[in-house]
């Protein structure tokens, strides 16, 4: 999706609906692992097709130009060192915009670039901002209910109609 948008004409960008990919505890998702992926899927005997690019190469793709033609990545994971697996350095830079609940200083420098998270209490989260470099303390709240979510799709869904 991300390659199409890319290939396609800004004008008719404009008309796309916003996608979100969300992965809740992208510790699991094995296949999104660079080191998972050996480099055998591009090899295709003579005649036939290559094999479609596997997703641990398709991924940092939609991390890096996937906002730019409106796909967005959200992801949550249990722990930094979890993260890491899935994701370089580099490509952790990607999220504008991260949250992190009480960990070490350590992990809190290198997610956040101050070691702040170490410092929360209970039920305090942090929310840090890549492109402002601002970190605001907050109070997360819990899960919604499906009542809210499905109010919530039906005001999304009738947005899209509104604006296409």
């Amino acid at each position: 999706a991300v390659a199409d948008r890319l290939a396609a004409d800004d004008s008719l960008l404009t008309e796309l609906p916003s996608r979100y990919l969300l992965i809740y505890g992208v510790q699991r998702a094995r296949d999104l692992r660079p080191d998972e992926d050996m480099g055998f899927s591009s090899f295709a005997r003579p005649g036939e097709e290559p094999a479609p690019s596997s997703p641990a190469r398709q991924f940092p793709t939609i991390l890096r130009d996937g906002p730019e033609v409106g796909i967005h990545t959200l992801i949550w994971c249990d722990t930094y060192a979890n993260l890491l697996r899935t994701l370089d350095r580099r490509l952790l830079r990607e999220f504008d915009l991260r949250v992190a609940f009480q960990m070490s200083a350590e992990d809190s420098a290198n997610l956040l670039d101050t070691p702040a998270a170490a410092k929360l209490g209970l039920h305090r989260a942090l929310l840090y901002s890549e492109e402002d470099g601002r970190l605001e303390k907050l109070r997360p709240y819990g899960p919604p209910t499906e009542a809210w979510l499905a109010w919530a799709l039906s005001r999304l869904q009738g947005q899209g109609r509104e604006n296409g």
